[in-house]
């Protein structure tokens, strides 16, 4: 690698990021083709289509009942909150590490968690 800064090795990884993605697409494109020339294959997908509508007409009776709804709404806000709170420890995190530059930390209990970073590139910008 003659990369002498992150951004030409970002440069130079992104269109092979590209290539690999694009073949990817092609060779799960390849399996499904041979998956559905195989006559067992394709008598479950019909199975799994039958039982996949009959699921629906369960969830749709399901969504009418009082109890699931209270139920449900209540998975929903515990849902909304705990992500609330992840990305709230997320951020906490970040600034611990950007003040520490530690990678593992020692959480309430005594234990020594490690400390996962993540980047990613989001869609270009118009």
């Amino acid at each position: 690698m003659d990369d002498k800064t992150p951004l030409q090795a970002i440069h130079r990884l992104m269109p092979e990021i590209a290539q690999s993605k694009e073949k990817i697409r092609t060779i799960r494109e390849q399996l499904k083709d041979v998956m559905e020339q195989n006559e067992e294959y394709k008598k479950l997908e019909e199975e799994i289509k039958e039982l996949s509508g009959k699921r629906a007409e369960t969830k749709k009776l399901l969504l009418a009942d009082r109890d699931f709804q209270k139920i449900n709404a209540e998975l929903d806000d515990e849902k909304l909150k705990n992500k609330d709170l992840q990305e709230i420890l997320s951020h906490y995190l970040v600034t611990y590490y950007n003040e520490t530059q530690k990678t593992e930390l020692t959480d309430e209990t005594g234990e020594t968690r490690q400390l996962l970073l993540s980047a990613k590139l989001g869609k270009a910008i118009a």
